[in-house]
């Protein structure tokens, strides 16, 4: 009898055998785990839970583990017999996941994880992995790695494909003991899993698991800190409970391990520092006071939610409410939503609070609030949308609303009275923030508050008490963030990495755990490209010519909208063009706002009446229609975060785009030829642009086709209900094996 192995390990001796095998250990001590008091073993030894009869994978995977380890150490061939009875149930005991996945479901709820149904988890498919790979060594038998080999592949899908991963930020991944949404980030689980991955690398080389290995552990850095709160560690990062004692030990040993096997001294400098946190009195005593601060709080909750709010009936169907200044209204939140509402329409029942209603309300379900006076873009009135706000969602959820999710769409003032009301109920808070956050801090958005009262015909004596009404505002958007972001589960923020959110976020105290940067949802199919009769026909009526180069924009007309730079750049680009060029350039302006009147009168000034066409307010329809007339779309904003909507419906319309790089996605969504990005602010280069498309229909043409082949590839209908599942509720496994199974009878049928 002769084998070699290809990773080095404890070096034994085989029963059968003098010759030495080099077998690797468990990293970690599974002693334990040979003892299961609330276990019973049927007659092939393997342990299984009473009440209700369940065999869990873990347990035998965990239990097999511990014999390995006594194997090796001792040489006894009961631990070697019992250990492959284990191995061997696993692999008969293996589910197939897909075409080419495969593991072992877990068929019980767990105690700090919602689940409904069977779940994954990657502590188990990893002890699972770590176990077949040693029995393949041990014997050779190809169903081993076959099985181990199917295991793996679910550390590389997303939980919503059947698999154990979630994505944390643009590139990250980490692997989820429970495989659900929203995740529960635990380390224990987390580390487990990659030292099967490890395992299962060592045997076979894999190169793209290596990979996938390597991301996973930079990921584990990026929110190794946010387990550490200094005296104790947290056990996850949803529900962000202390660890108890025994969890606390487990973390700073399999963090011991890990820096072992990867050579990482953060993780062995901080594995060092969890291990004394139970020895230091100081440590113990705030564990001790937090612990029990944190059950009280919890009764006295149950408690005031029993009095306060009705008993929640299980429900197929997810009510969500979404909070909200004005609904249905034109702008980007309004297109967001809309996509939210498209992709959700078979899961989801939406609900919109708001404080002003908005037309065409009749296929909504819309609760509102409040007065006209009760607003939040002014000190005191920001305070009395807070308060009206919070005692009308209240109402809702005491009288019956049942809500799954409450959905905010800003970070600050709506977000703060619905996140605390939805807190008091128990009910889940994720906020898509539009940019507010960035605001708080924001010198640029001060002044142009400032600098529009200058444009209202109030008397002086008004003007001047609005800007004293500004002293008390910065510091109430302030606090309003702050209760914001602590009764906030989660933010979904559009847009990329980079433009200021993050830092903005890290001020409030918001973790890296708690935000998804994600791209809006464009439905292509609802932005069409006319051919050259129909775009004709269609100029008729905004009575353009035919032959006419149209430059749209769609905004509303404030400061920040940058509207005098933009007539500044027509202004030299007109200069620019032949006369003949000239005379065929028309400009529509879509949109409504306070520089309205100076818009028109700037536009006299330089002469170009007879070029721009202001629209005025309007609709979510009437902006896809201008558009389909389009040629080019221009964007001058000067300041901004998240995405820009406006850019993105104008992409998918086919329009050559010019647009500032701010917000600083605009960037991304323009690169490799879709567009061409300018500074904001400068006028120059904006009208270099425009004088570069005018001369160029081709030009234009092929730049609006990227563009919009663009937005159907990255902006599509998937990506955002992936997003908002992760997010929100998911637990669907049992659909996929369904699905699976489905399949395979049909297959059988054809055969």
């Amino acid at each position: 009898m002769s084998m070699s192995f290809s990773k080095a390990g404890d070096k034994i001796y085989l029963a059968h055998s003098k010759h030495i095998f080099d077998l690797p250990a468990y990293p970690i001590d599974m002693s334990s785990f040979l003892a299961l008091p609330h276990c019973t073993f049927d007659a092939a030894g393997i342990p299984y839970h009473l009440s209700p009869v369940v065999f869990h994978p873990t347990t035998i995977a965990q239990y097999a583990l511990a014999h390995w380890n006594q194997y090796l150490a001792t040489n006894d061939e009961y631990h070697r017999k019992a250990f492959l009875a284990q191995a061997y149930w696993l692999v008969a005991n293996s589910t197939c996941i897909g075409a080419d996945a495969g593991g072992w479901p877990v068929n019980v709820s767990h105690p700090g994880v919602c689940t409904q149904g069977p779940w994954l988890s990657a502590l188990t498919q990893g002890n699972g992995i770590s176990v077949l790979v040693r029995a393949y060594r041990l014997t050779c038998e190809e169903d081993f790695l076959e099985v181990a080999r199917r295991a793996v592949r679910t550390f590389e899908r997303d939980i919503l494909d059947g698999g154990v991963s979630t994505l944390i930020g643009e590139e990250g991944i980490f692997f989820e003991e429970v495989a659900v949404y929203p995740a529960a980030h635990m380390l224990s689980g987390f580390i487990q899993a990659l030292f099967g991955l490890y395992d299962y690398v060592a045997l076979t080389g894999d190169i793209q698991i290596e990979r996938l290995i390597h991301s996973s552990v930079a990921t584990m850095h990026t929110l190794l800190d946010e387990f550490d709160v200094g005296f104790w560690t947290l056990a996850d990062l949803l529900n962000r409970r202390l660890a108890s004692p025994v969890q606390l030990a487990l973390q700073a040993v399999l963090l011991e391990a890990l820096a072992k096997s990867s050579e990482c001294e953060h993780c062995r400098t901080l594995a060092l520092r969890w291990k004394r946190y139970p020895h230091l009195l100081d440590s113990r005593l705030r564990y001790m006071i937090r612990s029990r601060w944190i059950s009280s709080r919890r009764a006295l909750w149950r408690c005031i939610r029993s009095a306060l709010f009705p008993t929640s009936h299980i429900s197929r169907v997810v009510r969500v409410c979404i909070p909200i200044t004005g609904f249905p209204v034109t702008g980007g939140t309004r297109a967001v939503l809309a996509g939210v509402a498209r992709v959700m329409v078979d899961d989801w029942q939406l609900e919109y609070l708001t404080r002003h209603v908005g037309p065409k309300v009749e296929e909504y379900i819309i609760h509102q609030f409040g007065t006209t006076k009760m607003h939040p873009w002014q000190f005191p009135a920001v305070w009395l949308y807070f308060l009206a706000g919070f005692r009308k969602l209240l109402s809702l959820i005491r009288h019956g609303a049942n809500y799954h999710v409450i959905m905010p769409q800003d970070g600050v003032f709506t977000a703060a009275f619905a996140a605390l009301a939805a807190k008091l109920a128990g009910i889940r808070v994720v906020c898509i923030d539009h940019g507010n956050l960035t605001l708080l801090k924001s010198h640029s958005y001060r002044v142009e508050r400032i600098q529009a009262l200058r444009t209202e015909n109030w008397p002086l004596l008004r003007r001047l008490l609005a800007r004293l009404a500004y002293v008390g505002y910065w510091p109430s958007l302030a606090l309003l963030a702050r209760i914001s972001v602590r009764f906030t589960d989660h933010f979904l923020i559009p847009g990329v990495s980079g433009d200021g959110v993050e830092e903005a976020c890290k001020r409030l105290g918001v973790k890296a755990s708690r935000i998804t940067r994600f791209v809006s949802m464009i439905d292509i199919d609802h932005y069409v490209v006319l051919d050259a009769v129909s775009k004709a026909s269609r100029r008729e009526k905004y009575g353009i010519e035919a032959d006419a180069i149209v430059i749209a924009m769609a905004c509303r007309l404030a400061p920040e909208k940058g509207i005098d730079i933009a007539l500044e750049a027509v202004s030299l680009a007109l200069s620019a063009l032949s006369p003949e060029l000239n005379t065929r350039v028309r400009i529509i302006i879509a949109g409504d706002g306070p520089l309205r009147k100076h818009v028109e009168e700037d536009i006299f000034r330089r002469g170009l009446s007879q070029t721009f066409l202001l629209c005025g307010e309007t609709s979510s329809e009437g902006v896809i229609s201008l558009l389909s007339i389009s040629d080019i779309f221009l964007y001058t904003s000067t300041r901004g975060a998240c995405l820009s909507m406006a850019i993105l419906e104008a992409m998918a319309s086919g329009c050559a785009i010019i647009a500032s790089t701010l917000p600083m996605a605009n960037v991304q969504m323009l690169a490799e030829g879709r567009g061409i990005s300018v500074p904001p602010g400068d006028a120059v280069q904006t009208g270099r642009a425009l004088v570069r498309l005018l001369k160029d229909p081709g030009l234009c043409q092929r730049m609006g086709k990227s563009a919009r082949d663009y937005v159907a590839l990255q902006h599509n209908a998937t990506r955002l209900r992936q997003v908002l599942m992760r997010a929100t509720f998911w637990s669907g496994l049992d659909k996929i094996l369904a699905c699976g199974k489905k399949s395979e009878l049909e297959a059988f049928g054809k055969e």
